[in-house]
């Protein structure tokens, strides 16, 4: 799995087209996932169907998981989520589009996630969906995807979203740095800095950093929470 990888597992539940997984597996690969499942699967896939995950993502077919229908309960309670991909509707359920989920599930610590896809045909059925924590689909207005091509689709959201999330920490900094350098200019004051013995060192030479060095969101919220043990600190200013 690749550094920056969430710990998603992609499962496929009783496939009936070996070269599906073949596809999949090269897919995941592609976007810096490692982790396949084949849940009762009707049959392993061979030579053949390896030949579609090409060089690339023959290691990670290889190494699948293959659940048997006596280990499915152990195996799902190894995880501390579960969504399933689903086309159907229903009163009863909550689907929700597959980007606002992947958004959801990035911003929170990460967990151990798996992520169902159904038979070809059919899709995951009831008794599966129940399993099932949240439930996502895709909006696909000319019919279902083929099974390979959603898992890519999921697996492009997961890695799209997450190369982009290191813009959107900085950007979300933006207030909090105007407020860290205007507390911070005020501790200066409240000490002060500089004295005698540092001329040398201006408060500019610290206030620069924060008013243009890189500073995503979580290092700003530490900062900020640095700044206020240190005003409870000092005596009140005059």
């Amino acid at each position: 799995m690749a550094a920056d990888a969430p710990p998603v597992t992609f499962a496929l539940v009783q496939p009936s087209e070996p070269g599906n997984a073949g596809a999949a597996a090269r897919s995941l690969t592609a976007f810096g996932f490692t982790q396949l499942a084949l849940i009762a699967p009707r049959r392993l896939p061979d030579e053949s169907d390896r030949a579609l995950a090409v060089r690339w993502g023959r290691a990670v077919l290889d190494a699948a998981v293959v659940v048997a229908p006596a280990r499915q309960r152990a195996f799902l309670a190894r995880f501390d989520e579960i969504w399933g991909t689903t086309a159907r509707t229903g009163r009863q359920r909550r689907i929700v589009p597959a980007s606002d989920l992947v958004t959801e599930y990035l911003r929170r610590p990460p967990g151990s996630l798996l992520v169902l896809f159904g038979p070809e045909r059919d899709g995951l059925s009831k008794a599966w969906l129940d399993r099932c924590h949240r439930l996502l689909r895709l909006p696909t207005p000319g019919g279902p995807l083929n099974l390979a091509h959603a898992v890519t689709v999921i697996a492009y959201e997961f890695r799209r979203q997450l190369a982009e999330a290191p813009a959107r920490e900085a950007g979300a900094a933006a207030e909090q740095r105007r407020e860290l350098l205007a507390r911070t200019e005020a501790l200066l004051r409240r000490i002060g800095y500089p004295t005698r013995s540092l001329r040398r060192h201006p408060p500019e030479a610290y206030l620069e950093p924060l008013r243009s060095g890189p500073l995503t969101r979580r290092q700003a919220r530490w900062l900020l929470g640095l700044l206020a043990r240190l005003e409870q600190r000092l005596p009140p200013p005059r």
